[in-house]
């Protein structure tokens, strides 16, 4: 039996040359693989039934980027929005909720960064760009993914955090950043790890959890050789292998019950 966490990953919906597709871009995978881990799948267009099933056994999950935005609506706006998913935006609510109270890892990014603060009842802002002294957030309009995913900015650590934890006596941080929706208002149960320049949330925890990470840019891009990356990636099958060694131990224990009980 492998001993790898199994690392459930939310798929996007997206027509490609008119057939319907689940995708998730490989350089997440690849993170998760690097790490350890061993990733899975997960469907848009699953039932509640099933997500509970599949949650019941990976160890943790990751939400990735996307092109596409959370619809308004799951945050009370209403403002138009071109790129939605709505597969996308049924699977990951539901499964970041589930994960915040069955305390299963979950690692966020970009996209997945803002379902989460959406999940847990934050709201989200469509043009950071377009707000008074804000940065240029947005991806470069650029082929070369070296560029595309260059660092634009530093990140300021807040003090009292995990990756004030983590860091030590390191309080800046340098990102890439390839987003034009940001936190407006922040979900009341999560806690700032990270702010932009402008004052933008780039990170976000939720307490009393062992691994609610949420973060801005994207780590996965070449994540085996970035400091910041390895800490996000290496912290989250950690915190994946702690899972699966607990509901080990729990499988363990019902065992050795029931023989116990059959003696006697």
């Amino acid at each position: 039996m492998s001993s790898k966490q199994l690392i459930a990953v939310v798929c996007c919906q997206k027509q490609v040359a008119g057939y319907d597709v689940q995708s998730v871009n490989e350089f997440y995978l690849n993170a998760i693989r690097d790490f350890g881990g061993l990733p899975v799948l997960i469907p848009a267009g699953s039932d509640e039934a099933d997500l509970d099933q599949l949650l019941a056994t990976v160890d943790g999950v990751l939400l990735p980027g996307s092109h596409s935005n959370v619809a308004p609506e799951h945050y009370g706006a209403d403002h138009e929005e071109p790129k939605q998913d709505p597969g996308r935006d049924q699977l990951a609510l539901y499964v970041i909720r589930q994960c915040a109270v069955l305390g299963i890892p979950v690692l966020g990014i970009c996209r997945g960064f803002q379902e989460m603060n959406v999940a847990l009842g934050g709201t989200l802002h469509p043009q950071v760009h377009c707000k008074t002294n804000a940065l240029d957030h947005r991806e470069p309009n650029d082929p070369d993914f070296s560029v595309k995913y260059a660092v634009s900015h530093a990140l300021e650590v807040i003090p009292g955090g995990n990756f004030a934890n983590w860091l030590g006596e390191t309080r800046s941080v340098s990102v890439n950043s390839l987003h034009g929706q940001g936190v407006e208002t922040l979900a009341p149960a999560l806690k700032i790890e990270a702010v932009a320049p402008d004052g933008l949330i780039e990170a976000f925890s939720l307490s009393n959890h062992p691994y609610f990470i949420g973060v801005q840019w994207h780590p996965e891009w070449f994540a085996t050789e970035l400091f910041m990356s390895k800490l996000l990636f290496s912290h989250f099958i950690q915190a994946a292998q702690a899972l699966k060694e607990l509901r080990n131990g729990k499988t363990a224990n019902r065992r050795q019950g029931c023989e116990a009980s059959q003696v006697t």
